[in-house]
């Protein structure tokens, strides 16, 4: 019995720490595509502005062109030099970012397609101003995007964090049942029968130690449950956490299902031990 359990256990536990690690990781990925997004923004917003500038620089060499190329009497004496219009323009700037959040934050997103994606992940506002209908890109709208991922990068890391943060907590609760299924798989080596009254009476008192741990252990399980982990104005309910992390667990809280389990096996071991102290008097 004790053999199952500490298998039972070390499975729940494991499974929780590895989904929690491997989360933390996908969301700091997610941390630097929005950094990445970002950048690339600022980047095809600075395109943009020189863009313009160069044209107008452009656009005034031609004025001067075109003057220059009349005759005093003010006849053209050839064809007006025609002025280079940039590559560039608010759709094509659109294109990029769009393609740029496709290459960077679309990959962590649970949409299934880019259009949904950036209304989750930025708003459904930037992007129906991003979409193709569109037909626009503004110095104004960069700014709204890169404000909009740089608070999502600072989202993801917070929760990154938080998910961390329970990963550490899974390990820790999962040392301490390891050391109490450890004493109780040497202890049972032993027969109670083999055991005089004091040794009976200190084998209770450990085991109610142990049990006073787990309720301790189940206390504090809940009170993190009941929580909310703050940054400045940015809050992240425990309870939302762990139904993200173990959604797709048999337990929805596998720490507090490994907790009890031990609990129980330690009553189980009392009510044993009690039976043959009171044979014993």
């Amino acid at each position: 019995m004790t053999a199952e359990l500490r298998t039972t256990a070390e499975l729940r536990t494991t499974a929780a720490v590895e989904r929690a690690d491997a989360e933390r990781e996908r969301i700091e990925g997610k941390v630097e595509a929005f950094e990445t997004f970002a950048e690339r923004v600022r980047q095809t917003r600075s395109a943009n502005v020189g863009g313009r500038t160069g044209a107008s620089g452009q656009a005034n060499a031609g004025k001067q062109v075109r003057a220059s190329a009349h005759s005093p009497a003010g006849r053209p004496v050839g064809d007006t030099l025609a002025v280079g219009a940039s590559s560039s323009g608010p759709s094509g700037d659109a294109a990029t970012v769009r393609e740029a959040f496709c290459e960077t934050v679309f990959p962590y997103a649970d949409a299934d397609s880019p259009p949904e994606a950036m209304a989750d992940e930025l708003s459904p506002e930037l992007a129906a101003a991003l979409s193709p209908a569109a037909g626009g890109f503004t110095p104004g709208l960069a700014d709204q995007l890169v404000s909009r991922a740089e608070t999502r990068s600072e989202e993801c890391a917070l929760l990154a964090d938080a998910v961390g943060t329970e990963r550490d907590r899974l390990r820790e609760v999962g040392d301490e049942l390891d050391r109490i299924i450890d004493w109780l798989s040497e202890a049972d080596e032993t027969p109670l029968l083999q055991l005089g009254f004091e040794e009976l009476r200190e084998r209770h008192d450990r085991l109610a130690d142990f049990r006073e741990t787990c309720d301790r252990l189940a206390r504090q399980r809940q009170a993190t449950i009941r929580g909310t982990r703050r940054d400045g104005l940015t809050g992240i309910r425990e309870r939302e956490l762990l139904d993200h992390l173990y959604a797709d667990f048999e337990d929805d809280h596998p720490m507090l299902a490994d907790v009890a389990r031990v609990a129980d096996l330690l009553d189980d071991s009392q009510r044993a031990v009690r039976r043959h102290l009171c044979a014993r008097v």
